[in-house]
């Protein structure tokens, strides 16, 4: 499934007044825990709401997160040189960020409020979806006093299948759509977001999309979900770290 198709199931064709984040993490979750077996882990099984992935959070196995460094860039494996590449594009465009350690599973938002470290918090795992295949990376990171969940994918459609979004629609929400330096096409956008915990009000949430499509048919995608109305990332920081040249497939 493809975020515009997980997008318009979520939504409808009409400008939605609202989208219910835990609602559609908890669905979405459940659709991917039945495709992805082979990727499962005991201890943390992640779905996105409106493109979601399957990743392993870091430190399941007690030990530390790996270090990153521009210099890590010749890392052996792929999930380490994504990592690495990754982390060296937030910290250039997001220098304060920090991370929440103990965040587990990141999508649960009570898992928020743990300590911060300057420790990277973040895991890559591969992907494969009904409409593409790739790399996941993502963390829950804060920025003041900003937590968010943030995630950033990088892929290649299936033969056959439909790209992301591609233009801008009524219900997105501040939508830009430009061309970026070697001929990408980026999309960023905000959805209105809420959360309705047990018992409680809904509360409004900020959410926000960066979607860079190369023309090699690759596609990155930045997402913050935070745990209030206030963004984590601004979307030319979103959209810079998409158009990073080292978040790339092997």
């Amino acid at each position: 499934m493809t975020y515009r198709q997980i997008f318009d199931e979520a939504i409808g064709d009409a400008p939605p007044t609202a989208v219910d984040v835990d609602r559609l993490v908890a669905r979405e979750g459940r659709r991917r825990r039945r495709r992805v077996g082979a990727y499962a882990s005991a201890t943390a099984v992640l779905a996105l709401a409106l493109g979601a992935g399957v990743v392993v959070q870091p430190g399941a196995s007690g030990g530390p997160a790996p270090a990153y460094s521009a210099a890590s860039a010749t890392a052996r494996t792929q999930p380490e040189r994504l990592r690495s590449a990754m982390l060296a594009a937030l910290d250039r465009e997001a220098p304060d960020l920090r991370w929440v350690r103990g965040a587990d599973p990141v999508t649960d938002h009570k898992t928020w409020n743990g300590p911060l470290t300057d420790d990277p918090q973040w895991s890559v795992k591969p992907f494969r979806w009904e409409s593409m295949t790739g790399w996941f990376g993502v963390g829950v990171a804060a920025r003041g006093t900003v937590r968010s969940y943030l995630a950033v994918n990088v892929g290649r459609p299936l033969p056959g299948q439909a790209i992301g979004p591609d233009e801008c629609r009524e219900s997105m929400i501040d939508c830009r759509s430009f061309t970026g330096p070697n001929g990408e096409r980026v999309l960023t956008y905000d959805v209105e977001g809420y959360r309705a915990p047990p018992a409680s009000p809904r509360q409004r949430v900020a959410v926000r999309y960066a979607h860079v499509e190369r023309t090699d048919g690759t596609q990155v995608t930045v997402q913050a979900h935070s745990s209030s109305d206030r963004h984590l990332l601004t979307a030319e920081e979103m959209a810079a770290v998409g158009l990073d040249p080292e978040i790339r497939l092997g």
